[in-house]
């Protein structure tokens, strides 16, 4: 008797064996998600935030106990968008999904946030239109337009709170002694404390001073005059802010205004002529350029008041030339097939997306699932059998939308299959929005036409052209559909009398039929004539109508006298 000394295998083994090759599986799938992590990072083009690097941040004080909800909102540039839809019918029942194609190069990927997708322009203007005045009778001059708009009342008001909650910063700012404050666009303290008597007074005394100062001081203090007025004529003093509430715009620093008359003369004359003619001024502070003017800061003294905005420094210059590149790019990114972007800005509206998307900073299309309605829809079939011998089917339901549906691609599903991809024009929200599902190849279609001539008169001078039609339908599908079948008859010149045009018998009856004007290549059909009617599944109809055309037995129609093949 032999003896196998070979070891049985045992069932740890097997169970090792196993934890092996599911640590090398585990391997595996790390390293394919770290090279699409990698890739990721590769396409996108966000940059983290470095501590030696300028940038934005936000500072809060949080007093209480509990949980709290914050939300920070800020805009940025290089970003786009364009809608497109998709359509999944399951019989009457339609889904109409809205997408939208996003772009954007802001620097930062956007990951897990509630996408709000608007039609409306953030940079754009929406002032009120300047009506012209419209005059009966003799005609008057044009009113002069004023160039400054008194301020609005109550400014002070604004900073009560501010006040009460930061005492020790509202007495610096009334000591001058704010951080950054821009001492070159602060008007002085004492103006601060004068009632506007006190102000015009100085203003006078001044003007007197200006008249006997030297040259270049004469040109300095009469360049801050308010452009449009009298040569030598001073700004209009605005009111203390304590006094009126009133919000005040900056004037540069300029010397005390009670100065003694001779000690003004003397320090003038003091001057150097070569040091005051080398001299030049500073410009004249831009009063009605209003795009430029900011509000001072809380912090600052001149709180209320409207001053001019500081020059931008190298590293904000770099940035913004850094966003004006990248809002470019985008800008330049050529729309995906079917897309559009352009739409009425008589209303604007705003999409919501149902959950969190993701979206990289790679300066290319993606598209995103937005939101999606259901509603119902009702099928008809349309068929031109002069034109072609194929039934088309379309779509009708009202917008399920809350906004319109804007204009763009949309993508057809029948029962999960794709048919057609389609377009979609602008259309308010519960109107009704029509497309095409392609052709129906489950109902069928054929046109036969019968030609004769008959001489007509006592001595034969009239000549009749009879035509007959007949159009055969065959519904081979499950479904009893609802068809529109359209024709055309013959029509004459407005101006020709020598050609008549007489409809014969129609089974069934039919009823004219003229295009909607806006649709296109169709603004002049004249001659149509359309049948309805309901073909039950599995059933057959068949159309005829007949005409005759009348003319003289010498005269013939151009193109043959034959209008049907």
């Amino acid at each position: 008797m032999e003896r196998d000394h070979r070891r049985a295998p045992r069932a740890g083994d097997a169970a090792r064996e196993q934890a092996a090759a599911a640590r090398r599986e585990a391997g595996d799938a790390e390293r394919v998600l770290a090279a699409a992590l990698d890739r990721d990072r590769r396409r996108s083009s966000a940059q983290g935030a470095k501590l030696h690097e300028l940038r934005k941040y936000v500072e809060l004080e949080v007093e209480g106990s509990g949980a709290a909800t914050l939300y920070l909102e800020y805009q940025v540039e290089a970003a786009r968008w364009s809608p497109s839809y998709a359509a999944r019918f399951e019989g009457e029942r339609v889904t109409l999904e809205v997408r939208a194609m996003i772009a954007q190069d802001t620097g930062e990927d956007w990951t897990g946030v509630a996408l709000r997708l608007s039609t409306a322009e953030p940079e754009r203007s929406g002032g009120l239109p300047e009506l012209a005045a419209q005059r009966i009778g003799r005609r008057q001059p044009e009113p002069a337009r004023a160039g400054f708009r008194a301020p609005p009342t109550g400014a002070a008001a604004l900073y009560l709170d501010y006040l009460r909650a930061f005492p020790d910063a509202a007495r610096a700012a009334q000591s001058g002694t704010a951080d950054g404050e821009d001492t070159a666009r602060v008007r002085p303290a004492a103006l601060l404390d004068r009632d506007a008597v006190t102000l015009q007074e100085d203003a006078d005394e001044l003007m007197t001073l200006v008249d006997d100062a030297p040259t270049p001081a004469r040109a300095f203090f009469k360049s801050i005059a308010v452009p449009g007025a009298a040569p030598g004529a001073m700004p209009p003093p605005p009111a203390p802010m304590a006094a009126t509430g009133a919000m005040r715009l900056a004037l540069p620093a300029m010397p005390k205004m009670r100065a003694k008359t001779a000690s003004a003369r003397a320090a003038y004359d003091l001057a150097p002529p070569e040091q005051s003619a080398a001299a030049e001024p500073p410009p004249p502070p831009v009063r009605l350029d209003y795009t430029n003017l900011r509000m001072a800061p809380p912090s600052s003294r001149e709180r209320g008041a409207l001053v001019a905005a500081s020059p931008d420094g190298e590293a904000r210059t770099r940035i913004r030339s850094s966003l004006a590149a990248a809002t470019a790019r985008v800008l330049s990114l050529a729309l995906p097939a079917g897309c559009s972007a352009r739409w009425s800005h008589t209303y604007d509206y705003a999409f919501a997306a149902d959950g969190a998307v993701d979206v990289l900073s790679d300066g290319a299309w993606h598209s995103i699932a937005v939101t999606a309605k259901s509603t119902t829809a009702k099928l008809r079939h349309v068929a031109v059998p002069r034109e072609q011998a194929d039934v088309f089917r379309l779509a009708v339901f009202a917008n399920p939308l809350a906004g319109p549906v804007l204009p763009g691609p949309i993508d057809i599903y029948d029962r999960g299959r794709f048919l057609i991809t389609s377009e979609v024009d602008h259309t308010p929200p519960g109107a009704p929005v029509e497309i095409g599902l392609g052709v129906d190849a489950a109902v069928k279609l054929s046109r036969n036409t019968e030609f004769r001539e008959e001489t007509t008169g006592v001595l034969r001078g009239g000549l009749r052209l009879h035509h007959a039609i007949r159009i055969d339908v065959d519904n081979l599908s499950e479904r009893a559909i609802d068809l529109e079948v359209r024709e055309r008859l013959p029509v004459t010149r407005d101006d020709d009398d020598d050609v008549e045009v007489v409809a014969g018998r129609v089974e069934p009856a039919w009823e004219r039929f003229s295009p909607d004007a806006s649709a296109p290549h169709e603004p002049r059909l004249r001659g149509g004539y359309r049948w309805r009617l309901a073909v039950p599944a599995g059933g057959k109809r068949a159309l005829r109508a007949a005409y005759e055309v009348r003319i003289a037995g010498k005269h013939e129609l151009a193109g043959g006298n034959r209008r049907e093949s």
